[in-house]
């Protein structure tokens, strides 16, 4: 237990975990006091809170609640944009690299163009920065060794946080209990058990025939 207080007040996330824990305890209570008195709590908050209090505790629970849904597993494509999306959030662009990078572009194809106003406007003529569908010039593309520093750091990040996941969820017993589900264990992670339930769902009655067979043919 001190091990445990001890780790909460040097780590700010697990002390912000227990703050939010603490005030869904103090809610719950307060609901179920306003219930054993014969009141609605909704009710009975708008006259104890601020308007501005009240839409920020709404605006809280509307965030908790999508959070909550989107970390729910549903295929790997929505799995694989919501890495995308979070990846995205985290990027911070270069902004200065990307105008020299289009300047060079410019520069190189030499064409000029007058807009409407009279000001002259250089083109990208051969398509060497904004690219189409025939253009190769990304092959010559070098990314700065910054660039690549931080690729790896990134991936090396991803994989620790889904190396933790999977001990945290071996730790919890989760895996282990859910292999003894069936007598074949066709399963690495919970992750996986969802999709194969989902898999069994839809086409166990079209593969159990081919399946037997098969394992009639593996005991012979």
């Amino acid at each position: 237990m001190f091990a445990e207080f001890r780790r909460q007040k040097t780590d700010p996330a697990a002390a912000a975990r227990l703050e939010r824990k603490k005030a869904d305890a103090e809610l719950e209570l307060a609901k179920e006091e306003a219930k054993d008195e014969g009141e609605d709590y909704e009710r009975k908050r708008a006259w104890d809170w601020t308007i501005e209090e009240s839409e920020k505790w709404d605006e809280r629970l509307e965030r908790k609640r999508k959070a909550k849904e989107s970390v729910q597993f549903a295929d790997y494509a929505q799995a694989a944009e919501r890495a995308y999306e979070r990846e995205l959030r985290n990027f911070k662009p270069d902004v200065g690299a990307y105008l020299t990078q289009k300047k060079k572009a410019l520069q190189k194809s030499g064409q000029l163009r007058e807009s409407e106003d009279g000001s002259i406007i250089p083109l990208d003529g051969d398509n060497s920065f904004y690219g189409d569908i025939n253009s190769l010039d990304f092959a010559d593309n070098k990314p700065p060794k910054e660039a690549v520093d931080r690729l790896v750091k990134n991936i090396q990040k991803a994989d620790e946080q889904r190396m933790k996941k999977s001990r945290r969820i071996v730790e919890d017993g989760d895996v282990m209990s859910s292999m003894h589900y069936s007598v074949h264990a066709t399963i690495i992670n919970d992750k996986n058990k969802k999709f194969n339930a989902k898999l069994s769902r839809y086409y166990d009655k079209y593969t159990k025939e081919i399946r037997d067979s098969f394992e009639r043919g593996t005991a012979m």
